[in-house]
This record gives C-alpha cells, sequence and structure tokens, in this order.
C-alpha cells in the first residue's frame, strides 16, 4: 500500500490562489488607509492655520478694516489664504429678503495650500462686530 505524504500541485496552487487575493484584498485596503490619512492631515493643517488667524484679534481687526484680503498665512509656510467680508444678512424666511444685521459683519477665510494650488480651499466663516 502506498502513503500519501504532502501536497499536491492542484492543492498548492489553490493556496497560492487564495494567499494572493487575500494579500491583494490587505493591500488595496492599506493603501487606501494611508490616501484617507494624508487627505486628513492636509485638512487638519488647513484648519489649524484658519483657527490661527483668527485668533488673531490684530489680524481679524485688519481684515475687518480692509473688508477682505489675501495672502501667505503667517508662520505656516506652503498656506495662502482669501478672506471676503461682507454685511451679516439673516435670512427670515423661504419666502422674504434677507435682513441686514446692523453693525455686523460675515468673515469668510479660506485657506489653500500654495505648493499644490489645485486643492480645494477649506474655508469657515465667522460674525463678527463692526470696528467703530
Amino acid at each position: 500500500m502506498k502513503r500519501n505524504e504532502g501536497f499536491t500541485l492542484l492543492e498548492v496552487l489553490v493556496a497560492l490562489l487564495v494567499t494572493g487575493i487575500c494579500l491583494a484584498v490587505v493591500f488595496q485596503s492599506f493603501s487606501q488607509s494611508m490616501r484617507l490619512r494624508v487627505k486628513a492631515e492636509s485638512v487638519d493643517e488647513a484648519v489649524q492655520a484658519a483657527q490661527n488667524l483668527l485668533h488673531d484679534e490684530a489680524f481679524v481687526t485688519e481684515l475687518l478694516a480692509r473688508r477682505g484680503g489675501s495672502g501667505p498665512v503667517p508662520d505656516a509656510a506652503p498656506w495662502q489664504y482669501q478672506a471676503r467680508v461682507e454685511p451679516l444678512r439673516w435670512a427670515t424666511g423661504s419666502d422674504q429678503e434677507p435682513l441686514l444685521v446692523e453693525g455686523m459683519w460675515e468673515l469668510t477665510l479660506c485657506v489653500t495650500k500654495a505648493a499644490h494650488g489645485t486643492g480645494a480651499p477649506r474655508c469657515v466663516t465667522g460674525w463678527y462686530r463692526a470696528i467703530p
């Protein structure tokens, strides 16, 4: 009687095929998570740059006085900002004209990475009292 020891060629090929499919799925998941991490880091940097600008009272006062502006973000080398200042308008209903809120301004601050230039701007909006 003959003893069968080991695996047949077909069993080895099936095992390699299953292993290859599993590794491909794991690799694709890993590369997707790396792309998402890089994107999340970029958004985090943009938010941090915008928050730093909005917490700088002198900077915000200057933007309100000039009614907007653009330029490099101080202390954040690759980032550029663009700010728009408009009178605050409050929507009272869907069929009515928005009301102008006297003495208040809406500041929209967008930051983009200057090195890429094609990235989507990350914008934040705040309301501020008018400068006397």
